[in-house]
């Protein structure tokens, strides 16, 4: 295979300030020979010249301000590389109060390396992580048990570590591919097995990464797209309702039968449109698409439309139980409403309750709030019913964030979806919207 045809794939570096992310990330750009040439020599000689100890990290920083000035080529986007593929890093922070920003830069991410410093442990951070990687979906993760040379390369030290950790990661149904002892600053089973741990008998990070696959892009097979508006052209005599949206996954064609949820309004697929593209028969995932159909019917942004021939897991409800992280300056609790948006549904939530903290705190429960930057199992109550599904069988359904006073305080996935009974004003509104929209058709068909 040529340099050129290699797969590229976004990996995540992430873990708890200080236990060695700069450090493995600099020791796979060198073991790789994948610097760009006299780079890590410059720097060895600088840091001889200075009278400092030279650390590999010092490779990341080099390479982070040279791309700040604009002067950094290709081979410094693309961190290192295998026989195999080419792997982009994304390092995400690790201290407290940049968990933004790791959700942003993980979001791209194909897998993950997650490192523990075997001298520290378990930080409070690292599990923190942890969620944050299931609520984007990374199931593919390896764990880098970092700077056991510090211990000696004790083996018990590791798997306690693997055993704590392991079984923390389970509560979140992330279950790592591996978990690798390693000494980042003397490149110990980062691309070579290390002679000084001979009780380990698994490979190394760079063979554990080797190991990812890429992601199919449709990975659900039944088709979704929630409604994002519905829109209505008057001018040259268009009559057409054309209801637009995103296909979050599988495929529709022109004539299908389609399903709106919650409405459970039904129709035929008449004509697929899109803008500034020739016409097209079929719509798949990713398609920024609207539709046409065979009946004028009414349905409000927020619903989801679906094939009435297939079997999707999608339930109509109002309550749900789900795995959050808090980011708000104000903590959530029960007195008050927020905003919760799942794909282009927008409705007010309530806290019901916290069932379980997914975190280290050291007062005994019932927890009656989640603070900034904590993590919990709750239960969320809905103003009024939303189509939704498992995290676990569609990851753009199963995903939600909350508003607070307009600015967006948390972000979860849905677990599971329970039975509650739906207030009556929520339902007879809907349906009053349904039958004015009726009436207003039936008397004037060139407007509405």
């Amino acid at each position: 295979m040529r340099e050129t045809d290699l797969e590229r794939m976004n990996i995540v570096i992430t873990g708890h300030v200080d236990h060695g992310k700069s450090t493995l990330v600099g020791r796979l750009l060198a073991d790789t020979q994948s610097l760009p040439e006299g780079k890590l020599q410059a720097m060895q000689d600088m840091c001889k010249k200075n009278g400092r100890v030279f650390e590999y990290a010092f490779l990341l920083d080099a390479l982070e301000d040279e791309q700040k000035q604009g002067i950094t080529i290709d081979s410094a986007r693309i961190f290192f590389k295998s026989l195999r593929r080419e792997y982009i890093i994304i390092d995400a922070p690790g201290h407290i109060e940049f968990l933004r920003n790791m959700l942003s830069g993980a979001s791209r991410a194909d897998g993950a390396i997650l490192v523990i410093d075997a001298l520290e442990g378990v930080a409070e951070n690292s599990r923190r992580h942890g969620l944050l990687l299931s609520l984007l979906g990374i199931s593919q993760v390896v764990v880098a048990v970092n700077k056991l040379d510090a211990l000696h390369y004790d083996e018990k030290a590791f798997t306690a570590i693997c055993e704590e950790y392991g079984a923390y990661l389970e509560t979140l149904k992330v279950r790592p591919m591996s978990f690798v002892p390693i000494s980042a600053r003397e490149g110990k089973n980062i691309t070579i097995r290390a002679q000084e741990m001979p009780w380990y008998t698994g490979g190394t990070i760079l063979e554990a990464l080797d190991r990812f696959y890429k992601p199919s892009e449709d990975k659900w097979a039944f088709f979704a797209m929630p409604v994002q508006d519905v829109y209505r052209f008057s001018d040259d005599n268009d009559q057409r309702r054309i209801y637009a949206g995103t296909v979050v996954s599988g495929e529709i064609r022109e004539g299908d039968a389609v399903l709106f949820l919650p409405s459970e309004k039904t129709s035929r697929i008449k004509t697929i449109e899109a803008w500034n593209a020739p016409p097209k028969s079929v719509a798949r995932t990713h398609d920024a698409v609207g539709f046409t159909l065979a009946d004028d019917i009414y349905v409000r942004p927020g619903e989801v439309m679906l094939r009435r021939s297939q079997d999707a897991p999608l339930r109509v409800s109002v309550r749900i139980k789900a795995n959050l992280i808090w980011l708000g300056e104000r903590p959530l609790t029960e007195d008050r409403s927020y905003l919760f948006k799942l794909g282009s549904a927008k409705v007010e939530a309530r806290l019901e309750c916290i069932e379980r903290f997914l975190g280290d705190r050291t007062e005994d429960g019932p927890y009656k709030e989640l603070r900034r930057h904590d993590c919990g199992q709750v239960v969320l109550h809905l103003s009024r019913p939303i189509a939704l599904t498992s995290f676990y069988d569609n990851q753009t359904l199963g995903r939600f964030v909350m508003v607070d006073a307009y600015n967006a305080a948390g972000c979860g996935i849905i677990l599971d979806i329970q039975d509650a009974p739906v207030a009556l004003g929520a339902s007879g509104k809907h349906h009053f919207e349904e039958e004015l929209f009726d009436l207003l058709h039936r008397h004037f068909p060139d407007r509405f």
